[in-house]
């Protein structure tokens, strides 16, 4: 049934109580799995890559049988444990003379993700896209 439709038959009810019951029912919190209570818990995010970067996430996602939000977040904790070890690669990328001044009073520096990784993911990409042979 529509909004439309309920907000119509509870019209003479208080407004909130009218609320709670066209919103569908209250969760039952004792009830809900882990699994659900820590989806809860989740928090969305918007952040702004490169396109082959969502490109190729999207094609691993695929071929791992998950979402790419799952991947991202794994693949973003693995970057961060990485990060904290010293990774002599990741620290080369963050080094100060591969940055640049930034243009925004909330953050200081521009990072740039160094070229020869780019392309490894555009190479990565356009031999996944290439159509397969008969048989394989």
């Amino acid at each position: 049934m529509s909004n439309h439709r309920n907000k119509k038959r509870f019209t003479g009810l208080d407004p909130a109580v009218a609320e709670v019951m066209t919103a569908g029912a209250v969760p039952n919190r004792a009830a809900m799995t882990a699994k659900q209570k820590r989806d809860r818990k989740r928090k969305r995010v918007m952040y702004d890559i490169d396109p082959i970067v969502k490109d190729v996430m999207q094609l691993l996602a695929k071929r791992e049988d998950t979402s790419a939000s799952q991947l991202v977040e794994l693949f973003i904790v693995y970057a961060i444990r990485a990060y904290l070890s010293g990774d002599d690669e990741l620290q080369e990328a963050l080094a100060l003379n591969t940055r640049t001044r930034a243009n925004t009073l909330r953050f200081s520096w521009n990072l740039h993700i160094p070229e020869e990784w780019l392309l490894a993911l555009d190479a990565f990409l356009a031999e996944a896209q290439k159509p397969k042979k008969w048989g394989e």
